[in-house]
């Protein structure tokens, strides 16, 4: 039978209820306790997450800080080495006195002091030749030197950006000139339409001509660039076509993880740089693919021409310990829109080597200067380990 609840409790029953009483209540402490415990756990992780990725921007904006300090002088050590080339082919022009400046370089009468050279003659006063029987070798008695300065007559080299290639949108174009004070000129299609400065939104297939002159009137000849604008991509953002053996084979524009300004991947081994272009819907290129991309469609040595250049690629900064960011080296770029095929990172290809067990990797490194070349291969990495001056691009 029920108990019945009108019934009276008795001492044990209601001894009962308080102990069931106390049990749940511990118990509800218990777990208000274990959720708060909980709580103060996930924000202390949320807190620790946060702070970690201030640190990493933090971090990132002093690295990009100093890549910008090291390559501003890397850059001015470049153009202080181009000044003294120029000054050492520098005409000399000569410049005589004014009267006025022979006059003032004259001494007060009885200013002169009568001290004694250091041979213990007395020592000349100015525009006295007399000790060297009147007149000085081919200048007439009592007339000052000849005064020689240097002159600037070399022109400035300069050099349009973006480079020429094949593109896919308009682009801005400009001409960077190597020295301050320069006036620079833009023609499409031929010389007799200069603008000054830059133009913007260019989209013609043809050539561009461009010169500068500098603070001293120095007129560099008109040089060209050849565009091609196209509008028949059909690969992946970041990706565009290159033509091998007639086919087309999509290979990304940037070092992996194919974005421009940021640094590209390194320290990656080649099975693990297989599995990250799987990853991403590609594979890694083949050499054969890899060269295709780099030399263009003229075949050239460099990305940007048959004869190396220190300042077109990062492959001059011997005093680096890691890559540029993607696309930094606006000049290092091939016809087909690659950047960075010359030096910045060797590349993992998917290409065996002659020895058993190991791949070719490609295009050199930030400061292996002109052992760049698209040509440029080597098989002494081993696959399975990860090197600071080795990174991969991905095909498809």
């Amino acid at each position: 039978m029920k108990p019945d609840p009108k019934a009276p409790k008795t001492p044990e029953s209601i001894e009962e209820e308080k102990k069931k009483d106390r049990r749940r209540f511990w118990a509800m402490m218990i777990i208000i306790s274990l959720l708060l415990l909980a709580f103060i756990i996930f924000q202390c992780q949320i807190d620790e997450r946060n702070e970690r990725l201030a640190e990493g921007q933090r971090k990132q904006a002093f690295e990009l800080a100093v890549e910008k300090a090291q390559r501003m002088a890397d850059s001015i050590k470049r153009r202080a080495e181009d000044s003294l080339r120029r000054a050492a082919n520098d005409t000399v022009g000569e410049v005589s006195p004014s009267p006025a400046m022979r006059d003032s370089a004259k001494p007060a009468k009885g200013a002169f002091p009568a001290t004694p050279s250091a041979g213990g003659t007395p020592a000349t006063p100015p525009g006295d030749t007399s000790a060297l029987g009147g007149k000085e070798e081919g200048q007439p008695r009592g007339t000052a030197p000849t005064v020689t300065v240097a002159t600037d007559s070399l022109p400035p080299q300069p050099s349009i950006l973006p480079p020429s290639g094949r593109y896919y949108k308009p682009v801005n174009l400009r001409v960077e000139c190597g020295e301050p004070k320069c006036e620079t000129e833009i023609s499409v299609g031929d010389t007799l339409n200069a603008v000054k400065g830059k133009i913007e939104n260019y989209n013609k297939t043809g050539r561009v001509y461009f010169r500068a002159t500098d603070s001293a009137g120095n007129a560099s000849p008109w040089e060209a660039a050849a565009y091609d604008m196209a509008s028949d991509n059909n690969c992946a953002e970041n990706s565009y076509p290159v033509s091998v053996k007639g086919k087309n084979v999509c290979v990304d524009a940037y070092e992996f993880p194919n974005k421009a300004g940021e640094k590209p991947r390194n320290m990656v081994s080649q099975d693990a740089a297989s599995r990250l272009c799987k990853d991403a819907g590609k594979r890694l290129c083949s050499v054969e693919e890899w060269q295709a991309a780099c030399r263009g469609n003229s075949n050239s040595r460099y990305p940007y021409g048959n004869s190396y250049n220190q300042t077109k690629c990062a492959t001059d900064l011997r005093s680096a310990k890691e890559p540029n960011r993607s696309g930094f080296a606006e000049h290092c770029r091939s016809y087909y829109g690659m950047y960075d095929m010359s030096g910045n990172l060797w590349e993992w290809t998917n290409t065996p080597a002659q020895r058993e067990g190991l791949f070719l990797v490609a295009g050199g490194a930030w400061n292996t200067q002109n052992a760049s070349s698209c040509a440029e291969t080597k098989f002494s990495f081993y696959p399975q380990n990860e090197y600071p001056f080795v990174g991969f691009r991905c095909c498809l």
